[in-house]
């Protein structure tokens, strides 16, 4: 019997050449990768073999109580509806019972059968993961190369989302007792927020993170396109299926799915021609890794309200241990700070579980191309702006005040 990763090289070559998918194996294993959105986030090919009167290396990593006894007693079931994509379960099975899901093949058969455009929105820890060489304009063209209509900087939608969350807290703290929370950029810790600390809601201002502002923003310009996201995260394809932001995004690729993808179809991406269209700011960019999210929103608020009475304080925490550390200190009101940002992965964005590279190198690289950037913050950027205008913000505090779009109402 075909192992989960042999089908999954024979049926993408498949769809990558335009065939019909024609394997044999295991019919459950070959329709979670041809149907991934029918199947849990994280998906059993083996049976779990763990003492069952023992607690299991799974359910132990497991933060979110996502995994629990199945009904009959004979083993463990994900709650899909609970879990977050961390893939800490995954990662504690030493027997590989657990494998993440996978959305690539629907991705190319749509890329191959689709009528309308199908727009790629890439996160900004990108930079460096396909090699020294390989630069985000030449991503681009390959992109286009294999399919799809136009690629996207997801870091323009972090300067939208950068210049909403500063003028939050601009409008929102005013006293040496207020405090907001962020990063609306990372699941794992809105997720966190949502289900362990549900009294500190009212900090968090609600805005959608950049992956969902770039899937509206699309949509709202182009009302019959798909949108693919690709990034480092899984729990990037959780997020998209939460009922209140539920369709902004159509797919969530890694890094790596791209990269098999890249494999099977030969492409040289060292040798892509160069197509560089800048449009995000070193503050946009920056959100790929652990602090980059204060740093961009301290500088904006400082821009914007340079003589703020109460200035802008800001503490960090990354990786689930250091995150709930620092929620213990606000929620036992030791803060040391207005403006807290959070991100699951050690690192940020660039650890996260579905990188290419390591994350030290992955924050030299984004660091390095945000160097290049035309403009150092959102209000600097005179592509947000242009953007704005064309999704109906005449000004700056229109969109404050009426920003529905980059909305996001919490439970």
């Amino acid at each position: 019997m075909k192992t989960l990763d042999e089908l999954y090289q024979q049926m993408l070559r498949q769809a990558a050449d335009g065939k019909p998918i024609d394997v044999d194996g295991d019919p459950k294993l070959i329709d979670c990768l041809a149907h991934p959105d029918d199947h849990p986030l994280i998906w059993r090919v083996k049976p779990c073999v763990c003492p069952p009167d023992e607690k299991h290396p799974c359910e132990e990593a497991c933060s979110w109580g996502a995994i629990k006894p199945s009904p009959d007693g004979k083993g463990l079931v994900i709650n899909d509806a609970e879990c977050v994509g961390c893939q800490a379960c995954v990662d504690a099975c030493k027997l590989e019972s657990l494998k993440t899901s996978k959305d690539i093949i629907p991705v190319v058969q749509e890329l191959h059968d689709y009528d309308g455009p199908v727009y790629a929105l890439v996160a900004p820890a990108i930079s460096g993961q396909f090699g020294p060489d390989v630069t985000i304009g030449k991503i681009r063209t390959a992109l286009k190369h294999l399919g799809f209509t136009g690629m996207l900087e997801v870091a323009v939608f972090a300067d939208i989302l950068t210049m909403k969350e500063a003028l939050e807290f601009d409008k929102n703290v005013h006293t040496e007792e207020q405090f907001q929370l962020t990063s609306c950029c990372c699941p794992m810790w809105i997720a966190m927020i949502k289900k362990l600390y549900h009294q500190l809601l009212p900090n968090v201002p609600g805005s959608v993170s950049p992956m969902i502002a770039g899937g509206r923003t699309v949509k709202a310009l182009h009302p019959n396109a798909k949108t693919v996201f690709i990034g480092p995260c899984l729990a990037k394809k959780a997020e998209r299926k939460e009922p209140d932001i539920a369709g902004a995004i159509d797919y969530v690729l890694t890094y790596q799915e791209l990269r098999d993808l890249f494999s099977v179809t030969n492409i040289d991406l060292a040798r892509m021609e160069e197509e560089n269209v800048p449009h995000a700011s070193q503050s946009g960019i920056g959100y790929a890794y652990a602090g980059g999210v204060s740093e961009a929103v301290a500088m904006t608020v400082s821009q914007l309200d340079p003589d703020r009475k109460v200035p802008i304080k800001t503490r960090k925490a990354d990786g689930v241990p250091g995150c709930k550390a620092m929620i213990n200190d606000i929620l036992a009101g030791n803060r040391d700070g207005n403006f807290f940002e959070g991100m699951g992965c050690v690192g940020g964005c660039v650890g996260g579980p579905r990188a290419i590279i390591k994350k030290e190198d992955g924050k030299a690289c984004v660091q390095a191309y945000g160097q290049e950037a035309q403009s150092r913050t959102p209000v600097e950027n005179p592509y947000v702006i242009e953007l704005l205008k064309h999704l109906g913000f005449a000004t700056v505090e229109e969109f404050l005040e009426k920003s529905d779009l980059f909305d996001r109402h919490f439970d």
